[in-house]
């Protein structure tokens, strides 16, 4: 597993990735608008680009999925509950694939516990996604799916942690943590309280989700591949 992080591939393009984050960053804050549908462009493909050059499967359907994570990325700048369905709707199929990537890859996991880790997850997101059902409109039927789907994920990640905390499930935990807060944070702006930092903050939070759940398939991969070797 460490060869993935002495990979000059990886070390590289992750740099380009947390500068191109750091920017976006930036331009959120200053609410530039046009720049920032470039960088959103931008962004997640790079992670895909990040994820090809150093996968030993290149999995087609977790790059589908990042690609649906950039549709979503970018319908989620204007402040539009037409745009923000379609954005839904993109980060949902983002999301079913990733559950069926870490069920594929725990083969452990047992439903009793992973229903009671779930709760943890579930109670906090559903509570304010509940306060905000009128201003969702349509939506919000989408929104509930991706809550309780997130909460699933959540769930299977703090059940994989507890059975073996290591690097690849601390991943897991770490970006499963990082899209509730993302959750939390976006409704918090949308429809409570809206401040220019919370924009950086939310893009953040996004791409770091993001490239640590990456680095959970590499690492899965990785482990797959090194297993089979040995056999």
């Amino acid at each position: 597993m460490n060869s993935l992080f002495e990979n000059n591939k990886f070390r590289g393009l992750s740099l380009l990735f947390v500068i191109l984050i750091l920017i976006l960053s930036v331009v959120a804050y200053l609410e530039l608008q046009s720049c920032e549908y470039i960088l959103r462009i931008i962004c997640i493909p790079t992670l895909m680009i990040l994820y090809y050059l150093n996968s030993v499967s290149k999995s087609k359907i977790f790059l589908f999925s990042l690609l649906m994570a950039t549709v979503s990325n970018i319908l989620f700048i204007p402040n539009d509950i037409f745009y923000l369905k379609y954005g839904l709707i993109a980060f949902l199929i983002y999301r079913i694939i990733t559950l069926f990537i870490v069920l594929k890859s725990s083969p452990k996991l047992a439903f009793f516990s992973v229903a009671i880790g779930s709760i943890f997850f579930l109670f906090p997101l559903l509570y304010f996604i509940i306060l905000i059902e009128e201003s969702m409109g349509e939506s919000f039927f989408v929104g509930l799916i991706n809550i309780i789907l997130v909460s699933i994920l959540g769930g299977m990640a703090l059940t994989n942690y507890l059975l073996e905390s290591n690097l690849k499930h601390i991943s897991l935990l770490a970006s499963t943590l990082l899209y509730t807060f993302l959750v939390l944070l976006f409704v918090i702006q949308k429809y409570f309280l809206h401040i220019s930092i919370f924009n950086p903050l939310r893009v953040i939070l996004l791409m770091a989700a993001h490239y640590i759940f990456c680095m959970y398939v590499l690492l899965v991969e990785n482990e797959k591949s090194i297993s089979n070797v040995k056999l």
